[in-house]
């Protein structure tokens, strides 16, 4: 029964995390993978040094392409980055 309740309790966060990849994949990767490849994210130079950093810079990315996210949205995009490549403390 404990395992159960546990996976109820972590389906909504296993669905954010999917969200944030779907819709960096569909909207991020177009210009990221067009010029860079994965490594992008984590090269010695990068500019993401913070959480708060990463946060802004994905707000303005959905700003300037217009991606009609939402700000829930925007925050999968960030932890699904965070989580894959950048491990910031939040």
């Amino acid at each position: 029964m404990k395992k159960y309740l546990i996976t109820i309790a972590l389906l909504p966060l296993m669905a954010l995390a999917n969200e944030g990849q779907e819709l960096h994949d569909e909207s991020c990767v177009a210009c990221h993978i067009a010029t860079h490849d994965t490594t992008f994210y984590t090269r010695d130079n990068r500019k993401m040094d913070a959480l708060p950093k990463l946060s802004g810079q994905v707000s303005r990315c959905a700003q300037n392409f217009r991606t009609g996210w939402f700000p829930e949205e925007e925050k999968a995009v960030v932890d699904y980055l965070n989580n894959k490549y950048y491990q910031f403390k939040k």
